[in-house]
């Protein structure tokens, strides 16, 4: 690594209290302010001057995490605010919990820390704004139950999710804002349109990707589906049918929710979350003008 700066003495004299002869605030006092007496410790362990550390902490305070970043790799840590320049494989710390007599206590497994650590890194690089509509699926489970049989006897199980994907697929290719990632200053709009389906697994979340969704038919979609999501619980999908999504749908309607606010999975800048589809009340306007439940 780098040599690091070492610690340059105050500006002036300073008087009781850190403030300068004048009443001004000393380099000192600045630096008191912009960092735990840990932080300072360490800086002084290390010979590291804190002024040249840009903090990421509240008003600008050096962290533990700033001073430590800083002497492992001789530069200043990447700031709160502009958090994509993390590295990906940045694991998050979690707190240690003392366990209580009587629990059990197993370790992660390695699926869901990474998880885990990738959902809290998304919160942190991406904006998370939320909108719910509702869409009646009466059409919809009319065209299901009269091809389900005929798409059967193909093979093919035709659910509510391939419909839905369908209708992702092709909407995607005319609003290109949604089928995009963001690259530091620049917005990429994807050419390719695949998309990521979250597989829920007793080890873990998974997110196959069907590559150009937007090229295949409902059936062609539903037999997709239906195969990335056997063999990942099945454990047998390649690394590359987990790579190059570029819009991902998760259904937690599945386990009963009316709805769910998913994570955007990075570098994507959008999410759907399907809720349960069930039989509700609603006032509906007939052709004549009359409402009716």
């Amino acid at each position: 690594a780098a040599s690091a700066p070492t610690v340059r003495p105050p500006d002036r004299p300073t008087a009781p209290g850190g403030q300068g002869g004048d009443g001004t605030e000393t380099a000192e006092e600045r630096l008191r302010k912009k960092s735990t007496p840990l932080v300072r410790k360490i800086a002084a362990e290390h010979r590291v001057d804190i002024s040249t550390i840009p903090g990421t902490g509240h008003a600008g305070r050096v962290t533990k995490q700033d001073i430590l970043g800083f002497i492992e790799h001789g530069a200043p840590a990447s700031p709160a605010h502009a958090p994509a320049r993390l590295p990906a494989s940045a694991a998050v710390e979690h707190p240690v919990v003392e366990a209580w007599p009587g629990d059990r206590v197993e370790p992660m497994s390695k699926i869901r820390k990474i998880t885990a650590d990738h959902m809290i890194q998304s919160r942190r690089i991406s904006a998370h704004v939320t909108s719910f509509f509702e869409v009646d699926y009466s059409r919809v489970a009319e065209l299901r139950r009269k091809h389900k049989q005929a798409a059967a006897e193909r093979g093919v199980n035709l659910t509510y999710l391939a419909f839905i994907a369908k209708v992702c697929a092709d909407h995607l290719k005319k609003h290109r804002v949604v089928n995009a990632a963001v690259s530091g200053d620049n917005v990429i709009y994807r050419a390719e349109v695949n998309i990521g389906i979250a597989v829920a697994l007793d080890w873990g979340l998974i997110v196959p990707v069907v590559k150009r969704a937007d090229e295949l038919s409902l059936l062609g979609l539903a037999r997709a589906i239906n195969d990335l999501g056997e063999r990942a619980r099945s454990k047998k999908l390649s690394p590359d049918e987990i790579q190059r999504g570029t819009f991902t749908i998760t259904n937690p309607g599945v386990f009963g929710s009316y709805a769910g606010v998913p994570i955007i999975n990075q570098p994507q800048v959008a999410i759907l979350g399907v809720g349960a589809i069930e039989k509700r009340p609603r006032v509906v306007t007939l052709p004549d003008g009359a409402d009716t439940i």
